[in-house]
């Protein structure tokens, strides 16, 4: 077993988002890195329960090499 850990780069944008910038923006940061981004770090996103369905389609559909994530719940309209 290797003692040499991948590094984690993870983001997520609360409920700052609609639907549609949620998958542009995931769209945006597949798009913008690079193979050797991918190969140095795993990259995830935390999406709102309401987006989760649509970013995990979108990342199966077009097979990028995003992981995804979930977060937990927050009683607020925004933020």
């Amino acid at each position: 077993m290797s003692s040499e850990r991948t590094p984690i780069v993870s983001g997520n944008w609360k409920m700052n988002n609609n639907h549609f910038e949620a998958i542009q923006c995931v769209q945006k940061l597949a798009y913008l890195l690079q193979k050797e981004d991918f190969d140095a770090v795993e990259v995830t996103v935390h999406p709102p329960f309401t987006d989760l369905r649509s970013i995990q389609t979108l990342i199966d559909a077009d097979q990028l090499r995003l992981k995804l994530g979930a977060q937990n719940c927050h009683p607020e309209e925004k933020g």
